[in-house]
């Protein structure tokens, strides 16, 4: 049984508690600290195979510790860190997530220059209101980063919300160049009340062809979602197709394929249960037997607007030509925020 020191977890939670810098006036210059953690301790067991993650053990999913400043009503400027540990690993890089400055032409518009948001992401995480507990479809199958660095801008208008972004390709994490940038959009039509139907598209080479390295293919990957997010529930599903996404730089084409569909229900302002189902082809060309189904269950309890706790049970089913696996987990979940 493997658990994450308690030194760590303090120095983690202190950070989280550090309190807002300065409160100013609208318009006038103001500087404030925020944070997020993800954590969960859970038994995990696979069927068919042996691996060191197998068991109860605690994992530090996230530490985000962002500072927000505001120079005046038009400029903003963001910094966001992230660590991650995961149980049986030494502990991460520190990662620079966010780092971005920000000029705003009014409601829902606005340009970033820097490493920020991509435009597909951080609405799927948004419109499902999970992350805690586990990332979005594209996220979690690694069909893109959440954040990267490049230029991103956002217009909004009447009921579309348009996005866009020219980035490296390479993330966050590992920031890299490759040959040319990539690019990433997304369309958000807001018909009704809490309904949003969205569209996007990405394409580039993920600054994989950089160097001597060949350029093999270019990949791509097309993005729909619809989902309506009400005062108690929420309901919504997306569906991907990527082609070539890991052949960059390699001789032979494959495609991608995926769905995700997901549903909560807000029993009281303290208590709800959701659930999840996502299904993926992630070969469709040199492995068409490879596929995944995950499945997610839960129920949430919110004591108060710092603290998300919830009890999940997490299924995944994987099968390729060669063989097929199963796991198992189950635990428990939190968001601790200040």
């Amino acid at each position: 049984m493997q658990f994450v020191s308690h030194g760590t977890l303090a120095a983690a939670l202190a950070m989280a508690c550090l309190p807002t810098l300065v409160h100013a006036e609208d318009g006038a210059p103001a500087t404030k600290v925020s944070a997020q953690i993800f954590v969960n301790a859970s038994q995990l067991d696979r069927d068919g195979v042996e691996t060191a993650d197998e068991g109860l053990a605690m994992d530090l999913k996230r530490t985000f510790i962002t500072v927000d400043h505001r120079f005046n009503e038009r400029w903003t400027a963001q910094v966001t860190t992230d660590v991650q540990w995961l149980r049986n690993s030494d502990v991460s890089d520190l990662w620079l997530r966010h780092a971005y400055l920000q000029r705003s032409f009014g409601k829902g518009s606005w340009l970033r220059l820097g490493n920020a948001p991509t435009p597909w992401i951080a609405q799927e995480s948004a419109r499902e209101g999970f992350r805690y507990v586990d990332a979005g479809l594209i996220a979690r199958t690694k069909l893109g980063t959440p954040a990267d660095y490049g230029v991103h801008g956002q217009y909004s208008r009447g009921d579309f919300v348009y996005a866009a972004s020219v980035v490296t390709g390479g993330g966050f994490q590992k920031p890299r160049l490759g040959n040319r940038a990539d690019v990433e959009a997304r369309v958000g039509w807001t018909p009704a009340k809490g309904v949003e139907l969205a569209m996007g598209g990405y394409r580039g080479t993920r600054a994989q062809d950089s160097g001597d390295l060949p350029h093999e293919h270019t990949a791509q990957r097309w993005n729909t979602m619809a989902s309506w997010v009400g005062e108690r529930a929420r309901v919504g599903g997306q569906y991907f197709s990527a082609q070539d996404w890991t052949r960059i730089t390699k001789p032979g084409s494959d495609d991608q394929r995926g769905w995700s569909a997901w549903s909560s229900y807000q029993f009281t302002p303290q208590y709800a249960v959701f659930a999840r189902v996502d299904e993926t082809r992630m070969s469709l060309d040199i492995d068409p037997r490879t596929r995944e189904r995950y499945q997610q269950v839960g129920v949430e309890w919110k004591p108060n607007k710092h603290l998300r706790l919830a009890m999940v049970g997490k299924r995944v089913e994987q099968e390729t030509a060669k063989k097929k696996l199963e796991s198992h987990e189950a635990g428990l979940w939190a968001q601790i925020a200040f």
